[in-house]
């Protein structure tokens, strides 16, 4: 019988793990019975492989060491550096914690990750009722996502006068506590009130986005007939757990109706 061995994870007895691939961790706790102090410095996955595509794991370099003085007893968890892009399915393999081996079999999550830029899409709506914009789409996650944003949704128009106007911070001292109430999520977001609805269209059709791709798509804004010169408005089209989040301004702002130009004064004779 070795003198160094894991506890309470007996030769031949399988540790199952579930999670995503970047958050997988194992408990290992080591016992030294010999009277010399025994250091462990790796640790690696063994021919771990998927059952549905026998797509083997990829794992990165794990900083990984134990040192387990005489006759004692000492525990760390072993952090599994997965590529974040593993596909979900189950894996079956063995690990190997210094000369020990053992069976493992992991459940790898899906995860779902969208990054949509720009971060709002600004649309100037004196550019016109109808116009087509450029959005770029990350996947992120694990998984393949299917675009489709074609539809229509509710807009909302900035209240002018609502109390959150009133509680943002001054510049100066209180800027750098701004910005991290911002990276928070503690700023508080504008009141709306629904005032109609805007309609979406992908003039290229849904699109199926592959794991780890980055895409450019033209989106089609449809704006009501009748829009406020002097308001913001907002429309959130949900996709997946984000949002594409449209802030709509009318930058050029057209003439006022029904102001007279000013005469010229005729000189005296």
């Amino acid at each position: 019988m070795s003198k160094v061995d894991l506890v309470d994870w007996p030769a031949g007895e399988v540790l199952a793990l579930s999670g995503s691939a970047s958050s997988l961790k194992i408990p290992v706790t080591v016992h030294n019975a010999s009277a010399k102090t025994v250091r462990i410095a790796d640790a690696s996955l063994v021919e771990v492989r998927s059952e549905a595509s026998g797509l083997s794991l990829r794992l990165e370099p794990a900083p990984f060491q134990m040192i387990v003085g005489p006759r004692a007893t000492s525990s760390t968890q072993l952090r599994l550096r997965l590529d974040p892009l593993t596909p979900p399915g189950h894996y079956r393999g063995e690990i190997k914690v210094g000369d020990l081996v053992r069976p493992v079999e992991i459940d790898v999550l899906e995860r779902t990750a969208l990054s949509i830029r720009p971060a709002p899409l600004l649309v100037d709506a004196s550019l016109g009722r109808r116009q087509t914009l450029m959005v770029a789409f990350e996947n992120r996650g694990n998984t393949p996502l299917t675009l489709d944003l074609v539809g229509s949704y509710p807009l909302g128009e900035e209240v002018p006068l609502s109390p959150q106007r009133l509680e943002h911070p001054s510049e100066g001292a209180d800027a750098l506590g701004q910005i991290f109430n911002r990276a928070l999520g503690l700023v508080e977001t504008p009141s709306l009130a629904e005032v109609g609805r805007i309609d979406l269209d992908m003039p290229n059709g849904p699109t199926r986005l592959e794991v780890g791709a980055l895409r450019t798509e033209p989106l089609t804004v449809t704006l009501p007939d009748e829009l406020s010169p002097v308001a913001r408005y907002h429309v959130f089209a949900p996709v997946y757990g984000t949002d594409l989040h449209l802030v709509i301004v009318t930058a050029a702002k057209p003439g006022l109706p029904g102001k007279a130009k000013p005469r010229k004064q005729e000189k005296a004779a």
